[in-house]
């Protein structure tokens, strides 16, 4: 069954968009030294945030679209899966001409957990408000 919030719309898009911002973040992340002319401090470490965590978001509405109502193991394996990706997109990077680097995994790590905790904070206050009768 799948979430009855959304539109059949709203399946196919999210149905189509993870794939694709998945193969795009993967082609950014393996180009040779980019740079970021912004006006903030370590704009890397910003993008790896937004990136790695839309890609959060993006997953967790992606499975909303398959399996409704998500278990509640399900932050667990997505958060291992997306760190798991995130390593290994770090890792890759070697092979073309970038270095892998622990802190970029980290501020991944930080974009995939905050977004998660969001998500799955909020799929259970919208469980208790169902089991308990709700707010209205």
């Amino acid at each position: 069954m799948t979430d009855p919030t959304f539109s059949p719309g709203w399946r196919s898009w999210y149905r189509r968009v993870l794939p694709a911002y998945w193969v795009f973040l993967f082609c950014v992340t393996h180009f040779p030294e980019l740079q970021l002319d912004v006006p903030i401090r370590a704009p890397d470490k910003v993008a790896h945030v937004g990136a790695f965590g839309l890609l959060a978001f993006l997953f967790w509405r992606f499975a909303q679209t398959v399996w409704y109502p998500l278990s509640d193991r399900f932050v667990l394996a997505a958060a291992g899966s997306l760190l798991a990706y995130a390593a290994l997109d770090e890792y890759l990077q070697q092979f073309v001409g970038r270095s892998p680097d622990l802190v970029d995994w980290l501020y991944d790590v930080a974009g995939i957990i905050v977004v998660l905790g969001v998500l799955e904070w909020q799929r259970r206050q919208r469980r208790s408000g169902r089991a308990g009768g709700g707010l209205d």
